[in-house]
C-alpha cells in the first residue's frame, strides 16, 4: 500500500500537532504542542504506519 509520506516527520502522533518546529534538529522530534519527543525517523514511521493502518480500513 501507498502512504503519502508528506509532513510525517513533523506530525505528532499521540496530539496531532504539525508544525515546522517540531524538528529542532535533523534527526529530533520534540511536539510543541503535548511535549512528545524521540528519533525523527522513528516518529515518521509510527505515522506512516498509521496512515497505512487508515488506508488499510477503507479498502477492507
Amino acid at each position: 500500500m501507498l502512504v503519502d509520506p508528506a509532513y510525517t516527520s513533523q506530525a505528532c502522533p499521540e496530539c496531532g500537532w504539525v508544525s515546522r518546529a517540531n524538528r529542532p534538529a535533523r534527526g529530533r522530534f520534540v511536539c510543541t504542542g503535548c511535549g512528545l519527543a524521540g528519533h525523527a525517523d522513528h516518529i515518521a514511521a509510527r505515522n506512516i504506519a498509521t496512515r497505512g493502518i487508515a488506508g488499510w480500513a477503507v479498502i477492507n
